[in-house]
């Protein structure tokens, strides 16, 4: 069980990030992916943003255990915001080790997503018509993309992993934390943040209300899952919040993975008979086959990230 101070902290971190999203009186609020509503919400946010990190941290030295010693500095440092600052480590400044530990997340996501990368590789080396700059003009140079992709990992790994986990593990004796309650229960504040989707979606009334329900279940499950990787991150590589930035961008790039895009471009929009289908029909096999072994391998991967930084939280 949670000591209250501690649960209402953790309440407010999560709180904050969901409220300002719904703080506007324009009429599109409703709707997440009209341009002004963006904007809106960013500007918003960032201002939510820079009171947290005074707030927390002044939050997190007043409730603090008197025996123990922990001063707004240390508990803003901890936040790991300042690349290349292990607030853990005697030397503080290891720029050196920042890079590997960011490398070797990358290369984590590259080995989980080794399926859609190299389809998508292959994808615009066989099909003539693809460009990939068309493709990164369409993805990427928008306000959509630069929300998905820059701004959400960045602000929400620094609102529900490093704020969640360090008001954990300063204001909760580290005797009476285990792993499970480390990963798991700020994973949880993350995936339940997620459940105000729910809500856009019945007033935008576009789907049914069992489809909203079973979305939003599926989205809370997923997200709380990945929040815990996050976090197991984080901890393991003694605060590098932005390895967990850049599997935050990596993984809404990447997506949830579906089917095989080369298959669909030979078998739906330039249908090929003869040696041609038989290839993509092989492919498609090896395609799943790459999804199945990345998911197997994240075990291995992730182990291979622990001890990067020397720095272990002791439970």
């Amino acid at each position: 069980m949670l000591p209250l101070p501690t649960f209402l902290v953790l309440l407010y971190i999560s709180a904050s990030y969901v409220l300002p999203l719904y703080a506007t009186s324009e009429p599109e609020r409703s709707k997440r992916d009209n341009p002004r509503t963006i904007k809106s919400r960013m500007q918003k946010l960032i201002i939510m943003l820079i009171s947290n990190l005074f707030l927390v941290p002044l939050l997190q030295t007043q409730l603090i255990d008197t025996n123990s010693h922990i001063t707004f500095k240390d508990a803003f440092f901890d936040l790991g915001i300042i690349p290349g600052y292990y607030a853990a480590l005697p030397n503080h400044w290891q720029v050196g080790q920042f890079m590997k530990d960011l490398v070797k997340c990358v290369m984590m996501i590259m080995i989980l997503y080794c399926g859609p990368v190299l389809d998508f590789i292959l994808y615009h080396i066989l099909t003539p018509k693809s460009s990939v700059l068309e493709d990164f003009y369409h993805e990427f140079l928008n306000i959509w993309s630069f929300r998905n992709f820059i701004f959400a990992p960045i602000t929400e790994e620094i609102f529900y992993t490093s704020m969640l986990l360090t008001t954990y593990l300063n204001l909760i004796p580290h005797s009476q934390l285990s792993y499970q309650q480390l990963y798991w229960q700020p994973s949880l504040f993350f995936g339940l943040a997620h459940a105000h989707h729910a809500y856009e979606q019945f007033q935008e009334g576009s789907m049914t209300t069992i489809s909203i329900l079973l979305t939003t279940c599926f989205q809370i499950l997923y997200t709380t899952l990945f929040g815990g990787l996050t976090k197991f991150v984080f901890v393991r590589t003694g605060g590098n919040l932005w390895c967990c930035i850049a599997l935050h961008a990596l993984c809404n790039l990447m997506g949830f993975p579906g089917p095989s895009r080369l298959n669909l471009h030979f078998t739906v929009v330039d249908k090929k008979g003869g040696l041609t289908s038989k290839l993509v029909s092989i492919w498609n096999k090896c395609y799943f086959a790459l999804l199945f072994i990345g998911l197997i391998s994240l075990k291995d991967t992730l182990q291979n990230l622990v001890g990067t930084s020397g720095y272990r939280i002791t439970l």
